[in-house]
């Protein structure tokens, strides 16, 4: 006899519990508002012991169910804050690079266009006809007025017009440039 009743209490004190906390097992866990309203089912029980016992554990449920919410945004934060070291990490090591390769292409254009300077201008004009338009512009740009007209003027006409038109449209914003 007292088995049957202890596992009743226990099947009872789960179920204020679970009703305290919003969650019954197997329920969707959905939020759900403060627990008054499960008060209130309770309270309708009012002679039962089972009422009286869900009704003085209540408060100590609520404690638990916000110890435990306490604890998941404690860890949720701990887990941000590492997200955000870590993107930190990622931006510093992006800057290194960006900054890096920005120097490589500074010398390594600085020595290109010293080199297109030193080259006959047919010579230059055939290397540069070969690269990319952009490049070519640039290596232009940088070059100075006299041997850019001596390169320009060995090129193709139609080449040397779109070269001249995308000279003159990055002659308007010189700072912007990227080479």
């Amino acid at each position: 006899m007292k088995r049957t009743k202890r596992r009743t209490v226990s099947v009872l004190t789960l179920t204020c519990v679970f009703a305290t906390l919003g969650a019954l097992p197997g329920a969707a866990q959905a939020p759900k508002p403060k627990p008054e309203p499960e008060v209130r089912k309770v309270e309708q029980l009012p002679g039962s012991d089972a009422g009286f016992y869900c009704k003085n554990i209540a408060d100590k449920a609520v404690d638990a169910r916000i110890a435990w919410q306490t604890w998941q945004l404690v860890g949720l934060e701990a887990k941000l804050r590492e997200r955000a070291e870590e993107l930190e990490r990622k931006e510093a090591e992006y800057k290194a690079w960006v900054k890096r390769r920005e120097e490589l292409l500074e010398n390594v254009e600085g020595q290109v266009v010293s080199i297109i300077a030193r080259m006959r201008p047919e010579m230059a004009a055939a290397q540069l006809s070969t690269s990319d338009e952009q490049t070519a512009t640039g290596v232009l740009l940088k070059l100075k007025p006299r041997v850019a007209s001596e390169i320009l003027d060995e090129m193709e006409p139609a080449q040397a017009a779109r070269l001249t038109q995308l000279m003159v449209g990055f002659s308007e914003s010189l700072e912007d440039r990227s080479f």
